[in-house]
């Protein structure tokens, strides 16, 4: 007889996320005050509004594949150098294919990031977990839990974007491999079940992370819509955790003000000199993107629309 789980797992987790869909949170900024107004989400990942979490067009004819294909051929050469990206690419054709979306231009850049990623860290030998800080639909998260499965994946988010990453991640991975925890107890429950595969965690509960090992952390252009205080903190567990390294992929805007007058820049984020830069550059698959508009393709232009990545093994904070 195995353990009673006390933790929520499957659809019993996206009930419990929807049932809480509309509860105050401390973690949010006054970007995600505004935006979470803006649309609901059902316990089966039906959005009705408009979310600011990427684009899940469910647009699958043939002439709708074969226009983003087209479109997004020029943007396979930004990510040429990573000899991974085919097999990132067929991982992200997967995804769409179990969820019925398209292939978009927001999977595409996550999918090179994860390209990028690969190109420098041997994630199938890493020890630890795998950590996916606001994520959108669930597609960086089931990126990595498709490619090591054998290590468990934590979507952390807001409330009602975490309900939408859980159920999207649920289309290709099966439900009862998914759990919602709420406190270190529970973390490190799931974190033994050999059964759970993703975790999701409430962003006002993101502390209790620094109980698990974390390998890698990622987060692509949300922290550029948190407060400053948020963003130090996320910093402080991915140093603090039970891992001996942690690598952190960041991809963010430069600069960013919010409507309360914060001021977000990526070179103010709480970085120390003795972390080890793996890579820093603008992002090449960030900057361009596409359109049904002629000339078509279009590059960011002005220093507010520049898009940073860097990869990094964090400094550790001494334990």
């Amino acid at each position: 007889m195995g353990a009673v789980l006390s933790i929520v797992t499957g659809q019993n987790a996206l009930e419990a996320l929807a049932a809480l869909a509309n509860v105050p949170e401390l973690t949010r900024s006054v970007y995600w005050e505004e935006e979470l107004e803006n649309f609901l989400v059902s316990a089966d990942g039906q959005v009705i509004g408009t979310a600011a979490l990427g684009n899940a067009s469910a647009r699958v004819s043939r002439f709708h594949k074969i226009a983003h294909s087209i479109l997004q051929w020029p943007l396979l050469y930004l990510a040429k150098e990573f000899s991974q990206r085919d097999d990132c690419l067929r991982l992200g054709r997967r995804i769409v294919e179990d969820q019925s979306r398209l292939l978009t231009y927001d999977i595409v850049r996550q999918i090179f990031s994860l390209a990028l990623i690969r190109n420098y860290i041997d994630m199938e030998s890493s020890a630890g977990c795998n950590l996916v800080i606001g994520d959108g639909y669930g597609v960086f998260t089931t990126l990595i839990a498709l490619f090591v499965p054998q290590q468990k994946t934590i979507s952390v988010n807001l409330t009602k974007p975490l309900l939408l990453d859980l159920a999207y991640s649920s289309k290709v991975i099966p439900k009862s491999n998914i759990a919602l925890v709420r406190n270190s107890d529970e973390l490190l429950e799931a974190f033994s079940n050999e059964k759970i595969q993703i975790i999701g965690v409430r962003a006002d509960d993101a502390k209790c992370l620094v109980e698990v090992p974390i390998g890698l952390a990622v987060n692509i252009v949300s922290m550029q819509e948190m407060d400053p205080p948020v963003v130090e903190e996320y910093f402080n567990l991915l140093r603090k955790n039970k891992s001996k390294k942690t690598a952190f992929y960041c991809c963010n805007k430069l600069y960013k003000r919010l409507a309360d007058g914060a001021e977000l820049k990526f070179n103010d984020y709480p970085w120390q000199p003795g972390d080890e830069v793996l890579h820093d550059s603008i992002c090449p698959w960030s900057q361009w993107y596409y359109d049904k508009i002629p000339p078509f393709w279009h590059y960011r232009k002005g220093e507010e629309r520049i898009i940073w990545h860097r990869l990094a093994y964090l400094e550790k904070d001494a334990m």
